[in-house]
């Protein structure tokens, strides 16, 4: 019974599925929190939280929820869906706060009835105007001083006016100096692709990128979550993880968790070093299923071919600033992987299809540049940790697991 308690504890350490939701769990991003913190109480400014899939930006918004939501403001969440549109996601947001009205009592009784409704109500038009939405907002300001609105998934819906009518209502509301504080999530490489009108609200629109987790980050991730679960750790496990994980927080709290079930299931108090390879092994079948079959289509064959091989040298090939890596980067990799020099025409083909929009092997590398000059990267930043753990668990390569 102990154990299966010990073992709930590592599971509650670590969200390797599910964004971050309390402060008391939350790792890293001091200076994004901080950031958040001074455009919050600073008037007429609003903020956008941009980056790529897994970095952590909605573990981010849920926990600076969390810290916002004090007696002295209101805070809200949305997440969008693809079929919002700016009239649905504004009713859902103010739904969600329900105000008093006082109204006469009918016939001969005396006194008031109270009756209760949303601020939603107040948007008497089907389509409301950035105007409508600005009026029901500055209510809420005056009832409860500061509001700060975190709308989600800000990238998913697929109408055309819905950004337009945002960056206008970001316009008013900071023309008006309204006490309402929107931060607007989505991922993307940058602010262009979330805000196309962002030309006329710039002063108004501070924009906080996401990178990849520092290193420090995510041994603190480690150290809090083992810290939470009772657990200590060996330093050559937490440094194992951290360069696999590639700087996404998903893959530092998978093989935690993994590693620190291993170390309770085994009746130990440290997670050691040699638990990441158990952890790696358990962690594959975690893994989203969209990535492990991505993986499959690029590397299946029914001979031997170099494909798996020049996958995982993509893995580990040296990424710019940009997450992008050339076929020399590769073919550096490849010789590690293989104890075999390969030039580049070796794997070219191999490149040209993994990159393809409509072959079998295609869809995992996105590809830029000109002939002889081309430049790769992965299009889902999930797969190349996913890539480097089936390498490690099938013995291909261990420099950097």
């Amino acid at each position: 019974m102990e154990t299966i308690a010990r073992r709930a504890m590592v599971m509650r350490a670590f969200s390797p599925s599910a964004p971050i939701a309390s402060k008391a769990l939350f790792a890293g991003r001091h200076e994004q929190m901080s950031e958040l913190v001074n455009i919050a109480y600073q008037s007429g400014q609003h903020a956008v939280i941009y980056g790529e899939r897994g970095v952590g930006k909605t573990s981010l918004a849920r926990v600076m929820k969390e810290v916002f939501d004090t007696p002295n403001s209101w805070t809200s969440y949305y997440t969008c869906s693809s079929g919002d549109t700016f009239a649905s996601i504004w009713r859902g947001i103010l739904s969600d706060f329900p105000m008093t009205e006082e109204r006469l009592r009918a016939g001969f009784a005396s006194g008031t009835s109270l009756r209760v409704k949303s601020l939603a109500d107040l948007l008497n038009n089907s389509e409301p105007t950035p105007n409508e939405v600005r009026r029901a907002l500055e209510l809420l300001g005056d009832v409860d001083g500061t509001a700060v609105i975190f709308i989600d998934e800000f990238d998913r819906p697929v109408d055309s006016a819905t950004r337009a009518q945002f960056a206008d209502l970001i316009k008013i509301l900071s023309d008006q100096v309204a006490p309402i504080t929107l931060v607007l999530v989505g991922v993307a490489d940058d602010i262009d692709e979330l805000i196309s009108e962002h030309a006329s609200i710039q002063r108004a629109l501070v924009q906080i990128q996401m990178p990849r987790m520092t290193r420090e980050e995510l041994i603190e991730i480690i150290s809090q979550g083992m810290r939470t679960a009772n657990l200590s750790f060996h330093r050559k496990f937490a440094e194992r993880v951290v360069r696999i994980s590639q700087g996404l927080p998903h893959y530092t709290h998978l093989l935690a968790q993994h590693a620190g079930v291993n170390a309770v299931v085994n009746e130990r108090e440290k997670v050691l070093e040699g638990d990441f390879e158990k952890a790696v092994k358990s962690a594959l079948n975690s893994v989203s299923q969209t990535v492990r079959e991505k993986y499959h289509r690029a590397t299946y064959s029914n001979r031997e071919t170099l494909y798996k091989q020049v996958l995982l040298a993509c893995a580990m090939a040296e990424k710019d600033d940009l997450g992008t890596f050339g076929a020399p980067d590769v073919r550096d990799k490849l010789s590690e992987v293989t104890s075999r020099r390969y030039e580049i025409p070796s794997f070219a083909n191999h490149l040209t299809d993994f990159s393809s929009l409509d072959g079998p092997r295609g869809g995992i590398l996105a590809k830029r540049g000109t002939q002889r000059r081309f430049r790769y990267r992965f299009i889902d930043p999930l797969m190349p940790p996913f890539i480097l753990m089936k390498g490690s668990a099938e013995g291909l390569v261990s420099g950097v697991t």
